[in-house]
C-alpha cells in the first residue's frame, strides 16, 4: 500500500508543480506592468525592484495552490482513467476511498502549512510590500508625489502639492518652505503657486525642477514680512542624497496582521458598536422626562429665549442629531468589526479550498476519459472560476455586513466540495463509495420497498 501511496503522490507532484509555476506566471505578469509604471524613471537599483517582485510572490502563492491542486488532481486522474490504471485497481479489490486516501492526507498537509503560511509570513510581506513601496515614491517625488503629503527631509525643503497630473507633470496648489540656513528652528522662506511643473533635471537625476505660476513669496526678516508676487519662477530643489530609506511607522492594516491581532480588533470595534447602541437607547429618555417637565434639552443660551414649543422643538431636532450620530458610529463600527472578520476567514478559507479542490477535482478528472482533456480542463476552469466570484463578492458581501463573514468566506468552499461529493456519490469512478442498496435494505415498509425499486432500476 505504501508503494501505490507513493506512486499517486508522484503523479499529482509534477502537475502541481508545473501548474503552481504557471498560475503564479500569469499573476507576476500582471503585477509587473503596475510595478515597471511605479519604478521607471525613478533610478532604482536591480535589487529593490527584485525585492519588490519576491514579496509580491508570497500573496501570489496563497492564490495559486488551491488552483494548482485543482490542475494536478484533474490531470493525475485523468492519465490514471485514460491509462485504465483505475479500472485495473479496483479489480485488485482496491476501493475508491483507498484511491482517495494520499490526495486528501496530502491536501490536508499543504492545507495546515497554507494557513500557516497566511498567517505568520504572509502579513509580513504585505506589510514589506507596502514601506517599500511607500518609500519608492519617495525616492524621486517629483515623479510621484501624492496629493496632500508633505514631502521632507530635501535638504532644507519642504514640499507640498494638492494635486498632480502624473501624465502631464502639471501640479496644482504648490507649496515650498525654505527654512533659512537650512535650519529648521529659523523661520522659512514661503513660496507658493497657483500651478507649475515639475521635473528631474536629466544631467543630475537629483535635482528637482520647477517651473511655478502664479504665485508669491513670503519672507521674514528682522520682525518684519515681505510678500511678493511672480508670475512666473523658475527654481530647483537639491535632493542629493535622497536614498530609498526604510520608515516603518508601526502602523498595520488588516492585511498585514496574524489572526491574533486581528480577532483584537475586531473585539475592540465590536465593543464599540455595543456601546454606541446602548447610548443610542439612552438618548431618548432624558427628552422625553424634560419635555414633560417643560425643560430645555441641551440648548444653547440663545436657544432659552425660546416658548416652550419652540425649546421642545429645537431639543427634539439635537436629539435626533445625537441618535443619527450614535447610528452612524454603531454601523462605522460594525464595518470595521466586519472587515477584520472577513479577512481572518479568508485566511482559513483558502488554504481549506485545497480540499474542496480535491473532491472535486477526482470526479473531473475521470471524467476526461470520456470527453477527454479539454471538457476536463472546461469544467475545471468553471468551478475555478465559480470559485472566486463567490470569493470576491463574498468578501464584498462580508464587508459590507450584508451576510456574515463566516459565510461569506466559506461559501464557496462548501458549494465547490458539495459538488465534488456529490458527483462522487454518483458512481463518476464506477461505483458508489456509499452501499445504498444495504441501507435501503434495512428501511422497513413501503419506503424501504421503493427505494430498493428505484435503485435496481438505476
Amino acid at each position: 500500500m505504501k508503494i501505490l501511496n507513493r506512486y499517486i503522490i508522484r503523479e499529482h507532484l509534477g502537475p502541481f508543480v508545473l501548474a503552481v509555476a504557471i498560475l503564479t506566471f500569469l499573476f507576476l505578469m500582471n503585477e509587473l506592468i503596475d510595478i515597471f509604471d511605479l519604478v521607471i524613471g525613478k533610478g532604482l537599483d536591480v535589487p529593490i525592484v527584485l525585492e519588490l517582485l519576491f514579496y509580491n510572490v508570497a500573496w501570489m502563492l496563497a492564490l495559486t495552490v488551491p488552483g494548482a491542486v485543482l490542475v494536478s488532481v484533474l490531470m493525475s486522474f485523468g492519465r490514471l482513467s485514460a491509462d485504465g490504471e483505475i479500472t485495473a485497481l479496483q479489480s485488485s479489490g482496491i476501493s475508491h476511498l483507498r484511491l482517495l486516501f494520499p490526495v486528501l492526507f496530502s491536501a490536508a498537509l499543504l492545507c495546515a502549512f497554507q494557513v500557516y503560511f497566511n498567517d505568520r509570513i504572509l502579513p509580513e510581506f504585505n506589510h514589506q510590500i507596502r514601506i517599500l513601496e511607500s518609500n519608492i515614491r519617495m525616492k524621486h517625488p517629483a515623479l510621484a508625489l501624492e496629493p496632500g503629503i508633505f514631502i521632507e527631509s530635501l535638504n532644507g525643503y519642504t514640499l507640498f502639492i494638492e494635486e498632480i497630473d502624473q501624465e502631464t507633470s502639471r501640479a496644482d496648489g504648490v507649496t515650498i518652505m525654505q527654512y533659512l540656513n537650512f535650519n529648521v528652528p529659523d523661520p522659512p522662506r514661503i513660496i507658493r503657486a497657483a500651478w507649475g511643473y515639475i521635473s528631474i533635471d536629466s544631467l543630475t537625476g537629483e535635482d528637482i525642477n520647477l517651473d511655478l505660476r502664479n504665485g508669491t513669496i513670503t519672507e521674514i526678516q528682522e520682525g518684519q514680512t515681505r510678500i511678493q508676487q511672480f508670475d512666473q519662477m523658475k527654481t530647483f530643489i537639491n535632493a542629493t542624497g535622497l536614498l530609498l530609506r526604510r520608515v516603518d511607522t508601526g502602523v498595520r492594516g488588516e492585511r498585514e496582521l496574524p489572526i491574533r491581532d486581528m480577532r483584537i480588533r475586531a473585539a475592540a470595534h465590536e465593543s464599540r458598536s455595543i456601546q454606541a447602541e446602548a447610548r443610542l437607547g439612552e438618548l431618548a429618555a432624558p427628552f422625553i422626562r424634560r419635555v414633560v417637565r417643560g425643560e430645555a434639552v441641551a440648548l444653547p443660551d440663545r436657544g432659552r429665549a425660546l416658548q416652550i414649543p419652540g425649546r421642545v422643538l429645537s431639543a427634539h431636532r439635537a436629539l435626533v442629531g445625537h441618535q443619527k450620530n450614535a447610528e452612524q458610529q454603531r454601523i462605522s463600527s460594525l464595518k470595521d468589526r466586519n472587515r477584520y472578520l472577513v479577512e481572518i476567514n479568508k485566511k482559513w478559507s483558502i488554504p481549506f479550498a485545497c480540499i474542496a479542490f480535491v473532491l472535486i477535482g477526482i470526479p473531473l478528472g475521470v471524467m476526461t476519459r470520456s470527453g477527454g482533456m479539454v471538457a476536463g480542463f472546461g469544467y475545471a476552469l468553471l468551478f475555478y472560476l465559480i470559485y472566486w466570484i463567490f470569493l470576491i463578492a463574498g468578501e464584498a458581501l462580508g464587508d459590507r455586513n450584508v451576510i456574515s463573514p463566516w459565510l461569506a468566506m466559506w461559501l464557496a468552499n462548501m458549494i465547490i466540495g458539495s459538488v465534488g461529493i456529490f458527483l462522487l456519490l454518483r458512481g463518476r469512478l464506477r461505483q458508489s463509495i456509499i452501499r445504498w442498496p444495504e441501507i435501503v435494505r434495512r428501511i422497513p415498509g413501503r419506503p424501504g420497498s421503493w427505494l430498493a425499486g428505484r435503485l435496481g432500476e438505476g
